[in-house]
């Protein structure tokens, strides 16, 4: 029994062109989907000064000691540079979660010790961006690092 389909070249160039509408389709309504958030609404103005933070970090190597961080589901300690200690300090902690916006937490902090103890429901399992500013006598100070929170 003989078919009636026969498959020949305008066929064949008829299904890739077919193949190729759909594939492309499919990527638009893929791409539209997706998350296209800037890292900061002023991302162009913040790259300005971004010299600052740069001299920042510097200053903060320069500390006698490290920055320590340790972070379980809900709960972070910061352990700030042996060289703060009895000095007084005012920071924030930025919490940045690249995935969600919605998630990124800040935390201000102000004392004269070197340990600080944050909690929050927010501090989610998954990977974070630790972004450290403090300022202490006069001196501003900067430390970044990402850490996984288990």
């Amino acid at each position: 029994m003989a078919s009636k389909f026969k498959f020949n070249w305008g066929t064949g160039i008829a299904i890739f062109y077919i193949s190729f509408v759909i594939a492309m389709l499919s990527f638009v309504f893929w791409t539209t989907g997706n998350n296209r958030d800037l890292v900061t609404e002023d991302y162009y103005a913040e790259e300005l000064v971004y010299q600052k933070t740069i001299d920042n970090k510097a200053r903060t190597e320069d500390l006698v000691g490290d920055v320590a961080i340790r972070s379980e589901k809900g709960k972070i300690d910061i352990t700030l540079p042996e060289g703060m200690i009895e000095k007084s300090i005012k920071g924030e902690l930025f919490l940045y979660r690249q995935d969600d916006k919605r998630k990124d937490t800040k935390f201000p902090f102000e004392g004269d010790r070197t340990d600080y103890t944050f909690q929050s429901e927010r501090i989610v399992i998954g990977r974070w961006t630790v972004k450290l500013s403090w300022v202490s006598e006069g001196k501003d100070y900067y430390y970044e690092d990402k850490i996984w929170i288990k």
